[in-house]
């Protein structure tokens, strides 16, 4: 019994010690914006293997980390900010999988579509098609569609400019 009680006062004293230990080195915590910026650099990385993988040769990065390829040149009126346009696009996953496809009109810079969608479709002309990857911020965001589209995903679009209506 005496072998018990030591047994049982050991392993009381082992854990009591185990609370007061503290850790050898401290877990590194790393801010929000670095988190962001790590983020975004291998959401880069991803876009640009993207266009390797699918050697999208002629794609143009613009200065919003957007990549754009005409695929067939449009010949009507050219979309600018604030025109009505009726657009069809189709919607992937950067894994190829697709999320949807539909007709919209939009008003553009004032409609509630994806930012990167309204500096897509300005400048295109009626009758083109177009391919554009598109990084999740101006894309559907931290959140994704909370259905298809998962949480921070880039999105590729291949769009077809319908109509520009002033």
């Amino acid at each position: 019994m005496g072998l018990r009680l030591d047994v049982f006062g050991m392993l009381v004293l082992l854990a009591g010690c185990a609370e007061r230990i503290e850790p050898a080195v401290e877990a590194t915590q790393i801010n929000e914006v670095e988190r962001n910026r790590m983020y975004l650099a291998q959401e880069r990385e991803l876009l640009k293997s993207y266009v390797e993988s699918h050697e999208l040769v002629g794609i143009v990065r613009d200065g919003y980390g957007m990549y754009s390829l005409s695929m067939v040149p449009g010949d009507g009126r050219t979309a600018e900010m604030g025109d009505e346009v009726i657009y069809q696009a189709t919607v992937y996953l950067l894994d190829d999988s697709g999320v949807g496809q539909y007709t919209d009109t939009v008003e553009l810079g004032y409609s509630q579509i994806d930012i990167g969608l309204h500096e897509s479709i300005s400048g295109m002309k009626e009758g083109e098609k177009k391919l554009v990857l598109i990084p999740s911020f101006l894309a559907r965001g931290l959140a994704g569609d909370l259905d298809k589209v998962p949480p921070q995903s880039p999105l590729r679009y291949d769009l077809r400019l319908i109509q520009v209506n002033r």
